[in-house]
């Protein structure tokens, strides 16, 4: 009888050592996408976690161990530990980080570009974001960003927004990246975004070409060669020529006294 109270004491002590293994607490979940201009785009999510001592945060950095790289195991662990923009995603990788701030990174490359263009002509370019990337933020007819939630996005170099409709926005800037972004929490049964990219006009004389034609083929030294010995002429030349053509037009501009 003796023997079964201590196994039963065992056990509920290791059950509590095992809740409070995982005693931890998700505060913030940031969305960074960067939007490429090849259609490379790429999204990293934060899961930023804090934890009541020291000893659950050891026991959290055990469990990531135990759980390595596995987008599946960590989903099993915490549903909310995944991806946030559907399922046509590549290269998905997944870290627990330690430092001033510990987070939980998710990492992937969309296998489609996340805007469509809208329209183009000769001087621009106009995109369109395409919202069904963001179903699992939508629920009962409209889009939803929960409390503590942040989406960011990065347009490409030199873009500039075109209209912006549904959540609040707030724009910023990285380096040479306008970023426009939306927090929780926030609502909204329309979302629009549009950007345009301006086109860098091409030069009506490629100097390019020229400098290669004149310097790196056959024709164009020749055509060099003879330019140059044209030139040396005239100039060898030029105080005869000039007298010709003085005389030529002083003959031909005399006028006769009747």
């Amino acid at each position: 009888m003796q023997k079964q109270i201590l196994t039963l004491l065992a056990l509920i002590l290791l059950f509590i050592c095992f809740v409070h293994a995982l005693d931890y607490k998700p505060t913030t979940h940031s969305i960074t996408i960067q939007i490429s201009t090849e259609g490379n785009d790429k999204v990293i999510e934060k899961y930023y976690i804090s934890f009541p001592t020291d000893a659950d945060k050891l026991a959290f950095r055990e469990k990531s161990v135990e759980l390595g790289t596995s987008l599946d195991a960590w989903k099993q662990f915490n549903s909310n530990f995944s991806p946030s923009l559907g399922e046509n995603t590549l290269n998905k990788k997944i870290s627990y980080n330690e430092g001033e701030q510990n987070y939980l990174q998710i990492s992937y490359d969309l296998s489609e570009p996340l805007m469509a263009k809208l329209k183009e002509s000769t001087m621009a370019t106009e995109y369109t974001i395409k919202v069904n990337y963001f179903d699992s933020f939508y629920h009962s007819g409209q889009w939803i960003i929960p409390e503590k939630t942040s989406i960011s996005i990065e347009l490409p170099p030199g873009a500039e927004i075109r209209s912006s409709t549904g959540f609040q926005t707030t724009t910023s800037k990285n380096v040479s990246r306008q970023v426009i972004t939306w927090n929780g929490y926030q609502t909204t049964n329309e979302l629009v975004m549009s950007y345009i990219v301006w086109k860098t006009m091409d030069p009506v004389i490629d100097l390019n070409a020229i400098t290669n034609f004149l310097f790196k083929t056959q024709e164009g030294i020749i055509l060099l060669l003879i330019s140059a010995i044209i030139i040396i002429v005239l100039v060898m030349n030029r105080k005869k020529i000039y007298d010709s053509i003085e005389g030529f037009v002083e003959a031909n501009s005399t006028i006769k006294e009747e």
